[in-house]
């Protein structure tokens, strides 16, 4: 970088030299340099290294210097240029004469170290100004703590990045089915215009198609225009049989430091927000009376009416759900997906695939973005699309690291399903950093599934000792792990119960999360071995406590319905007010942050 930098700086002085040459400028001697302001700044080159504004000063002395150190063989290359040009540059030439001749002493003085000085001061300013960038991003923290805690930052949101081709299930789909899924595909479309040509048999699916919403043209007007939109979404691809219809209101902005906001975002990282415009607010209200009216076919004709409005998806969703129609229930959250997608600004969509998008859940326009994505794993979960459902898991990871739907229950899991193991290994050794204390993605529970990556990844001895250290911290899991495999437990865990409610949840969650991964020949001999291998210890009170319950836990908990879960959950976050199926859970009223009046109606 250095000698590139000096050809550039090298470049720039010759023209500033010919530039001083023409004003008249060569009776000035060798002690007093000629400080001019150019036009532009010759180090702008090295300017683009540091922070804009700062050093102005430093870089005019850098200049100064650097002129007067390469002076003569600057000069000697010009006056050569000068005797072969054109006699109209004789009067310049003699005056490059008298400044040379004047130069002299200075030269013979050090004629040796030039070339080595100026290249030494190129690296000296590149190095100031590289330690100058990196102090000027946080001038309240310290550089070492900055560095520090930058690097782990920017190697989570590395591995929190995502690939937008990876949030795409058919991609997926292809590249385990090959060619019959294309087939599968036209079939079901045939299937479908078949029962569309039926008027008289029109059920809730068809009826919020798009057939119902345009009778007699179906998805045949403005095709061009309508293909393009649906083709363009960066998150889902849109269906030709979904209704043609704008996003009523819904937009996104890039939240600005005066409003508030997430505050201590690191260098790169922005804050993005979804937003509704006045329509939108209204449509909100209008929706919330028809939840009240407690009658789900009033919702159902308010989609029909607004078919893009994401509350009264995410809501029919779940009624389509309880009337056993999972596929109708699927269709309504990728579109609410879909709706989300087509409001998004391409900033915010550079930003996400860099792991830099921060998205404050305190917001409940966003929450319905988060919810969105959650039932959307689940339905990616149970058509086997672990890669794609791994991926949309790390993209809401990534856009609040405190977790608020509890995604690191499913992280590990998907990881290992997906053969992601690598990854979930990278991911769980950021927790060696101070910097992650408070952040609950590491959760002591979801890392005993580290022995199921080193397995995947042939590293068996590693597997093993790793299993072993896990049983010594929590035998209790493992005690119950062996129960629920039907395994008779070692003496090393035997008998040990989860010490309070809070590890008995967290034990079950676990159980029921990863019990299939477990229950194979070559994962339950591992067990064995490693349960005897192992130390039993002595008083189980005097391990280190776990997590506690949290809300985010909770919600998770929540929706995935799980009886026997649901009934381990604190009775006073179930059972707290609101809790809506389009907000299940939200934070208490005090933490929202409204935008309108109209949010705050549940409350």
């Amino acid at each position: 970088m250095a000698s590139r930098q000096l050809r550039k700086l090298r470049k720039q002085q010759e023209l500033l030299n010919l530039q001083n040459e023409g004003a008249g400028g060569s009776e000035e001697s060798e002690d007093e340099p000629i400080v001019t302001k150019p036009r532009g700044n010759p180090f702008s080159g090295f300017a683009a290294l540091g922070d804009e504004g700062d050093g102005g000063d430093d870089d005019d002395e850098e200049q100064q210097r650097s002129e007067v150190e390469d002076a003569a063989p600057q000069q000697g290359a010009q006056e050569q240029a000068g005797e072969q040009g054109d006699p109209a540059k004789k009067s310049k030439k003699k005056s490059k004469k008298k400044k040379k001749k004047g130069k002299q002493p200075a030269e013979a003085s050090t004629p040796a170290r030039k070339e080595g000085d100026s290249v030494d001061e190129i690296d000296r300013v590149l190095e100031q100004l590289r330690l100058e960038a990196q102090g000027s991003n946080d001038p309240s923290s310290g550089p070492a703590m900055q560095l520090g805690e930058d690097e782990t930052a920017n190697a989570l949101n590395a591995l929190l990045s995502i690939n937008f081709q990876h949030l795409k299930a058919i991609n997926e789909m292809r590249r385990l089915f090959g060619k019959a899924i294309d087939a599968a595909e036209g079939e079901e479309r045939t299937e479908d215009r078949r029962r569309r040509a039926l008027p008289d048999n029109m059920d809730l699916e068809t009826f919020l198609s798009a057939r119902a919403a345009h009778p007699g043209q179906g998805h045949q007007a403005n095709k061009s225009l309508f293909d393009t939109v649906l083709r363009a979404n960066p998150f889902i691809d849109g269906k030709k049989t979904w209704p043609r219809g704008t996003a009523q209101g819904l937009k996104m902005i890039r939240v600005s430091d005066s409003e508030p906001g997430r505050s201590g975002t690191r260098r790169g990282e922005v804050e993005f927000a979804f937003a509704h415009d006045d329509h939108y607010d209204k449509l909100e209200c209008s929706f919330m009376l028809q939840v009240q009216a407690y009658d789900p076919m009033r919702l159902v004709h308010f989609l029909y009416q607004y078919p893009y409005h994401v509350s009264t998806l995410i809501q029919v969703s779940k009624v389509a759900r309880q009337d056993q129609n999972s596929a109708l229930a699927a269709d309504l959250i990728e579109r609410a997906l879909f709706t989300f997608g087509r409001v998004s600004i391409s900033e915010f969509r550079k930003k996400l695939e860099k792991g830099l998008v921060r998205m404050d859940f305190r917001r409940p326009e966003n929450r319905q973005f988060f919810l969105a994505g959650y039932n959307y794993i689940q339905r990616l979960i149970l058509k086997g699309t672990y890669r794609t459902a791994l991926e949309w898991a790390k993209l809401f990871l990534s856009l609040d690291q405190a977790d608020p739907y509890g995604m690191r229950n499913w992280i590990h899991v998907l990881a290992i399903r997906a053969h992601e193991a690598q990854w979930f290994i990278d991911f769980c050794n950021l927790d060696s950093h101070k910097d992650w204390d408070s952040v609950n993605l590491f959760s002591t529970y979801v890392k005993q599934s580290l022995p199921l990556s080193y397995l995947q990844l042939k590293d068996t001895e590693k597997a093993k000792s790793t299993l072993i250290q896990g049983m010594e911290r929590l035998p209790w899991l493992y005690c119950t792990l062996f129960s629920a495999l039907n395994l008779d437990a070692p003496k090393s865990i035997w008998g040990i119960q989860p010490r309070d409610e809070d590890e008995r949840l967290h034990t079950e969650l676990y159980i029921h999360m990863t019990k299939d991964l477990w229950n194979t020949p070559q994962t339950i001999s591992l067990l064995k071995d490693a349960a005897t291998s192992a130390t039993r210890v002595a008083d189980p009170a005097t391990l280190p406590s776990g997590p506690r319950v949290d809300l985010a836990t909770a919600r998770f908990i929540y929706l995935d319905n799980t009886p026997a879960l649901m009934s381990l959950v604190p009775r006073g976050m179930l059972h707290a007010s609101p809790n809506y199926d389009f907000d299940p859970l939200p934070p208490p009223k005090e933490q929202n942050i409204f935008s309108s009046a109209t949010q705050e109606m549940p409350w």
